[in-house]
């Protein structure tokens, strides 16, 4: 599928444009690739353009006081980046950081073309709303597990949408660390409770994996 194809699937509400500015916008995207672990979209990067994800996945996250990470939430194929969003509305930095997890193709829409064609379409912005509807309620959901679930109820959900993820496999490959600001605690506790897990034989650890054995 090019890239324009791909364009108008994960993103119907261009559609709406009339034909000379879809084709202008054709004319001005840029297309970029993204590995694995790259850092994206962060200060003033996040007014290059307005993203359109095509492939991949990425993670959003904060930095807190202490340098402790804590996702938000993820981003894949026909979501986009928030903070391009805010540039565009307010002309401020978000003070989020954007990280790939899986390798993404993601077009940029030049910021002019976007605030002169997009911003106040009706179509887009019922997309855009709906959109950080649904990141709202992964973030408030996450405040809910931090607050109200223990660290193993947290590990077990961590485990299982990860093998529902994964097609059912059983080993996970991630950092303690990440698992960490995934589910919104210290390495340190997370590392305790695997070893408690482990020594029920509930899990297997190795380095940068988890068996999961028994849920």
């Amino acid at each position: 599928m090019n890239i324009r194809n791909k364009v108008l699937r994960y993103y119907p509400f261009l559609r709406s444009l009339d034909d000379k500015a879809l084709e202008e916008m054709f004319n001005v995207l840029v297309v970029r690739s993204y590995e694995i672990g790259s850092r994206i979209f962060n200060e003033k990067q996040s007014c290059i353009g307005f993203s359109l994800i095509l492939s991949g996945q990425i993670r959003v996250y904060k930095i807190g006081d202490d340098g402790k990470e804590i996702t938000l939430y993820r981003l894949r194929r026909g979501d986009n980046c928030f903070n391009t969003v805010l540039c565009a509305l307010t002309n401020s930095e978000s003070d989020s950081f954007i990280e790939v997890e899986e390798n993404a193709l993601i077009a940029l829409v030049p910021m002019p073309f976007f605030k002169m064609y997009i911003l106040n379409n009706v179509h887009f912005l019922k997309y855009i709303f709906r959109n950080l509807y649904n990141k709202f309620e992964n973030v408030v959901s996450g405040l809910e597990k931090v607050t109200f679930d223990s660290i193993e109820n947290r590990l077990i959900n961590y485990f299982k949408e990860n093998i529902a993820k994964n097609n059912g496999s059983r080993i996970i490959y991630v950092t303690h660390e990440r698992i960490a600001a995934d589910i919104g605690t210290s390495r340190e506790v997370v590392s305790r409770k695997l070893k408690e897990l482990e020594r029920r034989d509930l899990v297997e650890l190795g380095r940068g994996k988890i068996k999961v054995k028994k849920l």
